[in-house]
């Protein structure tokens, strides 16, 4: 056999692994990807339930309402003002979700875009006032010890009740302590902690824009 023949015997052997392999790994994403999204609805529904105050429950989501968020996002920046270009909300935080609560307030399905290891996936209660309920971390790839404690109950805690800030140029974190408008960092997680009260900043932007326009009455 010559060298020209050789090489495109090797090459159509190489030719039927990758379309071999290409069956299996479809196979494979066929046989997972129904049990992967019914877990994650799971987890997602489970999410709503605890972000919400005592006493409220929460709807269907608002496909309209996802459509709007959208829209908003990508023409507002990180201080709410409407523009077309920049810091724009969209590069921070995507809502996947709306769901209305049956005491006038919101539960959001979203993602921040800005985490040290990726996306951190989270729902955010928010009452009728456009305070915060509570949060709760579904999915996240920070780093173990430091951005992964964004999952730790204790830092939870410190978004219930908090509103956007008055100053809209306000970062929603700090090094410090947690205020009415501003939560207390993770140690040694800045970057994950920007990235989820910013995300977090602009669902209350969008939410409280909703409401002084009458949408959620």
């Amino acid at each position: 056999m010559d060298k020209k023949s050789s090489m495109m015997k090797d090459a159509i052997i190489l030719c039927a692994i990758t379309l071999i392999l290409g069956a299996v790994l479809a196979g494979v994403y066929m046989l997972t990807k129904d049990p992967i999204d019914n877990a994650q609805k799971k987890t997602n529904n489970e999410a709503c339930a605890v972000v919400v105050a005592q006493g409220d429950s929460v709807k269907d989501n608002d496909a309209e309402a996802v459509s709007g968020a959208a829209a908003y996002l990508s023409k507002h920046d990180l201080s709410n003002a409407e523009v077309k270009e920049g810091d724009l909300l969209s590069e921070y935080v995507e809502i996947t979700e709306v769901h209305p609560t049956a005491n006038g307030g919101k539960v959001y399905l979203a993602n921040a875009l800005k985490g040290y290891g990726g996306k951190i996936s989270f729902a955010l209660g928010v009452d009728a006032q456009s305070a915060i309920t509570g949060i709760q971390i579904t999915s996240e790839s920070e780093t173990a010890g430091l951005g992964a404690n964004c999952e730790n109950d204790e830092f939870k805690a410190r978004f219930k009740g908090i509103k956007a800030p008055e100053s809209t140029s306000e970062e929603m974190y700090n090094k410090n302590e947690t205020t009415d408008t501003q939560v207390q960092a993770l140690s040694g997680a800045t970057v994950t902690s920007r990235a989820i009260t910013r995300a977090v900043k602009g669902i209350l932007f969008y939410d409280a824009s909703g409401k002084e326009a009458g949408q959620y009455e």
